[in-house]
């Protein structure tokens, strides 16, 4: 159950700050951060399975961040990968070229998703979900914002809540402060009380302890949990820090991708 947290004009410095946990199970192989396509310029990790990704940058400073729509069914392998989609989306190079690419999707060739993008200058978030006729976007303004496995301010993930109080009271800083801030709050592997994990449905895969754990920020379960993280700050037409966990999050475990962005990295 994928986190992604957006800061968005909060930060003199920086338009917007990113960070974000990639939740997974533990045997599906993935890379990165590696370049991913050379004109546009985007880096970001590498699903090697399907040949995607869940998180990119460019360049010129867009990034795509995608999470999987929670939902206790099985995942439909005929469909199109989720993260062929996201690629694509980073290939336009633009917030408006991500916004019409997603207006001509048709929702039904993919499994369900959550989708948020930002250029430092504007923020979206967007929701593929089936049966629906067109992708529904939404433009976001300033503020914090926390996307996991469904739609913004959504009851099935009280986490979110919480996150999003806690980056909300990070005062403005500079990049060493409020890196430290973010990797110890994608590191933060606390759970919740019982009480406080809504209900599963009579047909969840897994049972209310699972549940509790997967509303952990840094998830860790036998099978299943916190693959990897990033964190990039982005204003427009740049990325101005890109840092990756291969691994859960932790203090000294993030290395320097920033070079990979440039042309000649």
């Amino acid at each position: 159950m994928c986190t992604i947290v957006v800061r968005h004009q909060l930060d003199d410095w920086c338009s917007t700050l990113v960070a974000s946990n990639r939740d997974e199970f533990y045997d599906r192989p993935a890379s990165g951060p590696v370049v991913l396509h050379d004109n546009p310029r985007i880096v970001g990790g590498l699903d090697e399975r399907e040949g995607g990704t869940w998180f990119g940058v460019t360049e010129d400073g867009l990034f795509v961040g995608l999470t999987n729509q929670r939902n206790f069914g099985l995942r439909n392998g005929s469909l199109r990968s989720r993260g062929l989609l996201a690629l694509e989306a980073l290939e336009t190079n633009s917030f408006g070229g991500v916004e019409r690419y997603l207006r001509r999707l048709d929702p039904a060739a993919y499994n369900e998703f959550n989708l948020i993008f930002g250029d430092g200058r504007e923020l979206g978030v967007a929701y593929g979900r089936h049966g629906a006729p067109e992708v529904e976007i939404e433009i976001l303004g300033k503020g914090v914002h926390v996307l996991c496995n469904d739609r913004l301010g959504s009851p099935e993930f009280p986490k979110a809540d919480k996150v999003r109080e806690r980056v909300l009271a990070i005062p403005p800083s500079p990049w060493p402060e409020i890196e430290e801030q973010l990797v110890e709050l994608l590191s933060d592997a606390s759970l919740p009380d019982p009480s406080d994990v809504p209900p599963l449905p009579a047909e969840a895969p897994f049972d209310q302890e699972v549940a509790r754990r997967l509303q952990a920020v840094c998830v860790k379960t036998p099978v299943y949990g916190t693959v990897s993280s990033a964190i990039a700050a982005v204003r427009p037409g740049k990325v101005e820090r890109y840092l990756f966990s291969d691994g859960p999050p932790r203090n000294g475990g993030f290395e320097d991708a920033l070079p990979l962005i440039r042309s000649d990295g």
